[in-house]
């Protein structure tokens, strides 16, 4: 029998199968579908019952998930359904619908069901009576690495599937899916590193001191906001407590740097990086400033220092929709009045600097007070907040110990501009009161990125920053020490902002305006990344443009790092290259 006789013979077979099995598959596809949309409703009601905290009603909604998103998979892993992986145009669906189904199943058992059978212990990670039980978070660990490795791994077969080619409908939806769990699987790997260092930095081997700086987002610094009020808090065995308390401004400026400074900082940044301790954080790399202020603080207190942390007003008023109001003196701080409180009227109120210090250090201490206590409702509310704040970069962590450092270096918490390699990933956008003043709370601004060009080594990228001043009608009636200007000649409801980019590793600028007029860039580099600085006297309600056209490597996904500002919301994105 020749060749073109059997591919013909075989061609036509496969056919006949097809046309009869034709019915049957359309059949188990309808099921298929029935069972994967139970399943979404049935996880729907397994994230409401989390919310409720009653193990009786997450115990259901869990089986229910199991039950549904189990039938899906056994349904799409038969021999019918193999069937329809065949069929031309539609069988890259089919492969898709199967390796979904299979995933959600998978989690549904093995990642999503240990760690909901043990959802009401979070309770036991609350403060209670300025404690955390060490013994509670150690036996979280091992559901939370379980869930951990079965997210991470149904991220990785959902990616590894080539969705280019499904139909738009069902495209999209599997994106959607993709995109879901890989965020759970980095927040659960993040959840894993958590609850494997938290005992160890609660103390439970040995006393521990950190130091707490809160930033004010009044006027503006490329982590956030100026260095303000400053607390040490010591655990032991879990019991938190508050002690020394001081003032970023009451430390001076040095002669010489605290800690040596390199050529490109001392370029960049100038010596005040480590001459000043209030302009620690000129450097958007919180590690560094994390060390210069450590050094600093080390040199004035006889405190050894265990880490530096960082919060800002924003991230205050996000712990404050957890604890509720708290009363300081005579202000009632809620959720959503802090950060006016704290960034605007607290100027107004208490004019002397030395009386805005000390209502400062007493905002700190009672909401410390207040999270230490226990009174804040539900464990997953206070994580809610702290992950969303971390997100927002409105929260990092830097520890003196290398080896729990590295735990977290590459994860946003440690507020690090470079990997684990010591390459920068991502473009940096700084933010900088230069006015000396407290109008960055009338400053709005905002980043956008785009690609423009490829080539088959970089991705051409616009970098649009537009900022606008918007004070009040009336901006000279603002105390003086709010609107600044004494030492720039600015008026009042005038800002001078410093807004400098930083390229990642070996990126190149090849173009830059401001206000749509050309400048070229100076050659100034850190290290391997390239600067580039502007200066802009903002007028009231007249917006400014600064842009940028960079080089950047083609692939993969570049992060825009933006200084968080007072709205509540993330200032930085991801850029997607070719």
């Amino acid at each position: 029998m020749s060749r073109r006789r059997v591919l013909l013979l075989s061609a036509g077979t496969l056919l006949v199968l097809l046309v009869g099995l034709g019915p049957l598959v359309g059949w188990r596809a309808l099921q298929v579908n029935d069972a994967l949309q139970q399943a979404v409703r049935d996880a729907e009601d397994l994230q409401t019952a989390l919310e409720s905290g009653e193990q009786a009603d997450i115990d259901e909604a869990l089986t229910a998930l199991q039950t549904s998103a189990g039938e899906s998979a056994d349904l799409t892993s038969g021999p019918i359904w193999s069937v329809a992986t065949w069929v031309p145009y539609l069988g890259d669906d089919a492969t898709g619908v199967r390796t979904a189904s299979r995933v959600v199943s998978e989690l549904a058992d093995d990642g999503i069901g240990p760690l909901a059978e043990t959802a009401t212990e979070l309770d036991r990670l609350l403060p209670k009576d300025g404690r955390i039980d060490t013994g509670a978070v150690e036996e979280l660990q091992d559901p939370v690495a379980t869930a951990a490795e079965s997210l991470m791994r149904a991220s990785e077969d959902l990616q590894a599937e080539d969705s280019s080619r499904y139909v738009d409908r069902f495209r999209m939806e599997y994106r959607e899916l993709t995109s879901l769990i890989t965020e759970a699987a980095q927040a659960m790997d993040s959840a894993k590193v958590a609850v494997d260092l938290l005992p160890e930095v609660l103390g439970a081997e040995d006393r521990r001191n950190y130091l707490l700086v809160f930033q004010n987002n009044a006027e503006i610094r490329s982590t956030g906001g100026l260095p303000g009020a400053m607390s040490i808090i010591t655990t032991e065995d879990g019991r938190i407590s508050l002690g020394r308390q001081d003032s970023a401004n009451r430390f001076g400026e040095r002669a010489t740097p605290v800690l040596p400074l390199t050529k490109d900082e001392k370029a960049v940044f100038t010596e005040k990086l480590g001459t000043y301790l209030l302009d620690a954080n000129f450097t958007p790399d919180w590690p560094r400033a994390a060390e210069l202020i450590r050094a600093r603080w080390e040199e004035v207190h006889p405190e050894r220092l265990d880490g530096v942390l960082t919060v800002d007003t924003v991230a205050v008023s996000y712990l404050l929709g957890v604890t509720g109001p708290v009363q300081v003196g005579d202000h009632t701080l809620t959720a959503d009045n802090a950060v006016d409180t704290l960034l605007n009227q607290v100027y107004i109120d208490f004019p002397a600097p030395a009386d805005q210090d000390a209502f400062f250090r007493l905002v700190a201490k009672t909401v410390f007070e207040k999270i230490a206590s226990g009174e804040i409702g539900k464990p997953r509310e206070l994580l809610r907040a702290l992950v969303r704040a971390g997100d927002e970069g409105r929260v990092a962590v830097h520890l003196s110990d290398e080896a729990e450092q590295e735990t977290i270096a590459t994860r946003r918490v440690a507020g690090s501009t470079r990997d684990a390699d010591g390459v920068a990933q991502g473009l940096d956008i700084l933010l900088q009161d230069a006015t000396a003043s407290k109008m960055s709370y009338y400053l709005d601004y905002r980043t956008r990125a785009a690609v423009t060009s490829c080539t088959a080594e970089v991705a051409r990228v616009r970098v649009t920053t537009t900022l606008v001043s918007e004070p009040p009608a009336n901006p000279e009636s603002l105390p003086r020490y709010i609107t600044g200007g004494a030492n720039t000649g600015t008026e009042p409801g005038e800002q001078l902002v410093q807004v400098r980019m930083l390229t990642p590793s070996e990126g190149r600028i090849r173009g830059f305006t401001i206000r749509g007029k050309k400048y070229g860039p100076r050659s100034l580099y850190l290290e391997d990344r390239q600067v580039s600085t502007a200066y802009l006297l903002l007028e009231p309600d007249q917006p400014a443009d600064v842009v940028w056209v960079v080089d950047v490597p083609r692939d993969g996904e570049i992060p825009v790092r933006v200084t968080p500002g007072i709205e509540p919301r993330d200032y930085s994105s991801v850029l997607r290259g070719c």
